[in-house]
């Protein structure tokens, strides 16, 4: 797509009337440069020997998204591999049934709970009940009851969560790491003179953080600006008004360059399709974050998505059950070597899978094989 730069004034806030300069936006074409790339780090070297007959469950967010059920997928594949009984529980994206979930993984007396993009704060009093019954509880793409975004944070819940190097917490990695490489690409594919519609989820901790991370992010562009914040919350997307609320911003905004939607499902629910409906498909920047199956195919068909930061969908799971056997085994956790990659027009696009599953090369082949890694490791085939 061609995005264009001639930029009227703003509709929700002021600033972004100065000239970006000339060493931000190159700072930013270089982080896309690397970023195209992919940041995945090593594999891990070593691990624990799984112990069979592990009784784990997982609590998926809902299975009717790929974002969900794929890692799920991947955990269980893992599991079977290495002799553990998983259970994975469709939380069909209500904190009620999170809680019902837990707790039938109490009543089953499992060893160890995975939870898969649900916020510890979804289903506090569940959690707590679980840890007293002596469950360890794993989380992945999700928030700790602490979290610095909750209006009353609590005390922390979760016994461990997925690694990602260093000391960063998951909320600072998702704010400074994941998200700033969606501002980078922002900055470098408008010349630094981004007019951003921004849809500012009102309700999951994931898409607070990341909007946050790139508002964050294009503080430095001083030609930048968002000029309309379109709040939305969960029943919004499930009820599929998304749709109507992109074409009202749309219209609303006719000076914006730049549409930013917090997570691909999003997209996907109906605001792709507005800015497809909007005749403005060539000149609106699309961003979105995961790089699912059906917005890969948006992606590549220019159908209402310019762009997505790639979080690996299955290779999660593999990474959740190598992270569980360590917690329940009494062992420091580890760097997973997850990164992000880059992913828009230009690819590169996932040949072995139909979704993002890891940095992968120019010709869709993965730059690592994880699964043959956690075998070894692991010593089973």
């Amino acid at each position: 797509m061609t995005v264009l730069a001639a930029c009227g004034g703003s509709a929700d806030s002021g600033g972004g009337s100065g000239t970006t300069s000339a060493a931000v936006v190159d700072d930013a074409k270089a982080a896309v440069a690397k970023n195209r790339e992919g940041t995945d780090r090593a594999l891990p070297s070593s691990a624990p020997k799984p112990e069979a007959g592990k009784n784990i469950w997982v609590i998926s967010c809902t299975e009717a998204a790929e974002g969900c059920s794929a890692p799920a997928a991947g955990a269980k594949e893992a599991a079977d591999l290495i002799g553990w009984d998983l259970t994975v529980f469709d939380g069909k994206a209500r904190p009620d049934i999170y809680a019902n979930g837990i707790r039938s993984a109490i009543a089953d007396n499992a060893d160890g709970i995975i939870l898969d993009v649900v916020d510890c704060v979804a289903a506090k009093s569940a959690i707590e009940e679980a840890k007293k019954a002596g469950i360890k509880i794993f989380a992945f793409y999700a928030f700790d009851c602490n979290d610095p975004l909750l209006k009353d944070p609590g005390e922390p819940l979760f016994d461990a969560e997925l690694r990602y190097g260093g000391d960063m917490t998951y909320p600072e990695y998702v704010e400074k790491v994941q998200s700033r490489q969606a501002a980078d690409y922002i900055v470098a594919q408008t010349e630094g003179k981004a007019k951003v519609i921004m849809f500012d989820d009102q309700d999951l901790l994931v898409g607070m953080h990341v909007n946050k991370g790139i508002t964050d992010g294009l503080k430095d562009c001083a030609g930048c600006e968002i000029v309309k914040q379109v709040p939305f919350n969960i029943d919004d997307l499930l009820t599929g008004k998304l749709g109507g609320k992109g074409e009202a911003a749309l219209t609303q905004a006719p000076q914006a360059n730049v549409l930013v939607a917090p997570y691909d499902s999003s997209l996907t629910g109906g605001i792709a399709q507005s800015v497809v409906t909007s005749g403005r498909v060539d000149d609106i920047l699309v961003t979105g974050n995961e790089g699912l199956s059906p917005n890969i195919d948006l992606i590549r068909d220019n159908k209402g998505q310019d762009y997505s930061t790639g979080n690996p969908a299955r290779w999660v799971g593999w990474a959740a059950v190598d992270s569980m056997n360590r917690l329940l085994q009494g062992e420091p956790q580890v760097d997973q070597g997850i990164g992000h990659q880059t992913i828009d027009g230009k690819g590169p696009f996932p040949k072995e899978t139909t979704f993002y599953d890891g940095n992968i090369n120019t010709d869709g082949t993965p730059k690592q094989d994880y699964v043959a890694n956690f075998k070894k490791i692991w010593d089973v085939s």
